[in-house]
């Protein structure tokens, strides 16, 4: 879309002799002259550098070790981990079934505490066995008197149950059993009346302790941890649980954009239960909605490099203060050497910069002056002539270029007061700001015809109104500009929330942009199309503002003929 004639800016070359203009001396020695005369400080910066890159190396590639063998050390953990969950899940459920299987047959609890006599209950697993009726009353209690009054009604796996429509496992969130007063994970299947209607539930408890308690016995490390979550992102089990109440919901956790990719994988975090930074290696459990997670913290194995780290870096300290000891006074002249170098070079670049705006600006404020001196000269000989309608020609085209450097001059005045003038941020309606800007470029939208479809319910942005403003103006003139000889020209304007950012747009079908293009666009005076009128300012200035903004911008398009679109982020508005 914005397509400029190719940029002049090639044309405007270095001058090779400023840099070195900068650093002669009286003597015609240069700095880079009294470097090579320098041989022992360049010896000894060399020696220096290869002392701690020895070093470095030594301890990268023994912490990138130690790092590696703690992934491959969780990953396996992790494994084993899952395996024994299952175990435990397979076992509950095969138990809950059986007992479920025995009641349904005469509806007797008599039967049950026979059966459980025969076959007990693992009490390494599991805590106890409860038969509850349709009304939320409890029947059977494995272990446990039965309280006066007990009722499941209120409970979110006994209403689950009722409202099924089929026979399905749920595993409950982590909670304190009334009886028991322990933190278990409850198994819960429906069973049906003889009648085929509801007729209560079943739950096994397992204890939360036994599922992570095989981990505490590995001795890997204080702050490590396994942890077991429900894909509701809920904790059932952990190994520790920190200052904090257990079974949180860990939503927060990166984890579940790991889990969008694969099944099973690994990453590094700081958790958001107890603060440790870990590497954590998760894998889903087949047949439940649940997680097995290993995280070894990076603290606990970082302790076996400390040692070596410190013997490397202890020879490298008192290997480089030799050679510092021995070249001390040369390091003075070279601080002194580099201070004067980055100087120079801070210059230089300045200098080439302001060379390249220079000549920019003197190229497009020549052009107009051309043109006025051009048909000055016209306007004369046709004054002499009386030609009345040559003289308005001739005045025309003068007020043209007067007015085009008039505005070349206001849209830079304009540039430079970004980031030094600007109004106190605001939360400011999208939807609000996109309608005044419609409405001050109305007459190129109805000359041309333009459809405008505004997205409804865009998110509050923060900023500066008058600036904001400015953006959405420029984007919805530029696409106007650019439609060329599109019959149906459309813009379309919307914006979503994105992390605590607004992603806005811009989208046309006009005569869209070469890929070769799509770098350059935002660029000061690059007017990728010199037939449309304009300075070649106005999306630098959308840039700009956005930039100060904290946000950034950038363009999308499949190639000519086929629209654009411009995309900015922008602060979410205060909630």
């Amino acid at each position: 879309m914005v397509d400029t004639a190719p940029s002049t800016n090639s044309a405007c070359s270095i001058k090779p002799g400023y840099l070195n203009n900068f650093c002669m001396t009286g003597a015609n020695t240069s700095i880079l002259d009294r470097w090579s005369d320098n041989q022992y400080l360049v010896t000894g910066v060399i020696l220096s550098l290869f002392v701690w890159i020895v070093s470095y190396n030594f301890v990268s590639r023994d912490e990138e070790q130690r790092f590696q063998e703690a992934a491959d050390q969780a990953q396996q953990i992790a494994v084993f981990f899952e395996r024994h969950v299952v175990g435990i899940f397979q076992y509950g459920d095969s138990y809950l079934k059986l007992v479920r299987r025995e009641y349904v047959r005469n509806h007797d609890v008599g039967d049950i505490e026979n059966l459980m006599a025969e076959v007990p209950l693992n009490k390494s697993i599991a805590s106890h066995i409860t038969i509850i009726d349709e009304f939320g009353t409890p029947l059977l209690v494995s272990g446990y008197e039965i309280r006066p009054g007990t009722t499941a009604r209120d409970r979110d796996y006994f209403k689950f149950q009722q409202n099924a429509s089929g026979d399905q496992l749920l595993v409950s969130r982590l909670h304190k059993g009334r009886n028991s007063g322990k933190l278990i994970v409850s198994l819960v299947r429906r069973f049906a009346k003889p009648n085929g209607e509801f007729g209560g539930v079943i739950f096994l408890a397992l204890e939360a302790v036994h599922i992570t308690e095989f981990f505490n016995t590995m001795n890997i490390g204080p702050q490590s941890s396994a942890t077991l979550v429900g894909t509701d992102k809920y904790i059932r089990a952990r190994s520790h649980w920190g200052s904090q109440e257990p079974g949180q919901n860990i939503s927060e956790s990166v984890i579940w954009q790991n889990l969008a990719q694969s099944a099973v994988g690994i990453y590094l975090q700081t958790s958001v239960v107890d603060d440790v930074t870990r590497y954590y290696a998760y894998r889903e459990v087949p047949g439940y909605p649940l997680i097995a997670a290993i995280g070894l913290s990076v603290e606990d194995f970082q302790q076996a490099t400390e040692v070596s780290k410190l013997n490397h870096y202890s020879i490298a300290f008192l290997a480089t203060l030799l050679i510092v000891v021995t070249t001390l006074f040369f390091s003075r002249q070279r601080q002194l050497l580099t201070q004067i170098e980055a100087k120079n070079h801070e210059l230089q670049s300045q200098n080439d910069e302001l060379e390249r705006f220079n000549y920019t600006v003197s190229h497009d404020l020549k052009a107009p002056l051309v043109t006025i001196k051009g048909f000055l000269g016209l306007l004369k000989r046709d004054i002499d002539a009386g030609d009345q309608q040559a003289i308005a020609r001739d005045a025309g085209q003068i007020g043209d270029a007067a007015d085009r450097m008039a505005q070349l001059l206001d849209e830079l005045l304009e540039l430079s007061r970004i980031g030094r003038q600007m109004n106190a941020a605001e939360n400011l309606d999208l939807a609000e700001l996109v309608s005044e800007a419609v409405e001050r470029v109305s007459i190129q939208l109805e000359e041309r015809r333009v459809e405008l479809r505004i997205a409804a319910g865009m998110p509050a942005v923060r900023g500066d109104p008058g600036r904001l403003l400015e953006v959405f103006q420029n984007l919805i003139d530029n696409a106007v500009k650019f439609m060329g000889e599109q019959e149906s020209p459309c813009i379309e304007i919307g914006a979503e929330r994105d992390d605590g950012q607004v992603r806005c747009c811009v989208r046309d079908n006009g005569i869209g942009i070469a890929a070769d293009y799509l770098d350059r666009i935002f660029d000061l005076f690059d007017r990728l199309d010199a037939r449309v009128e304009g300075t070649g300012v106005g999306l630098a200035l959308v840039k700009r503002i956005v930039d100060v903004h904290g946000g950034r911008t950038w363009v999308e398009s499949r190639g000519e003929g086929f629209g654009s679109t411009f995309y900015f982020t922008l602060p979410a508005a205060d909630s």
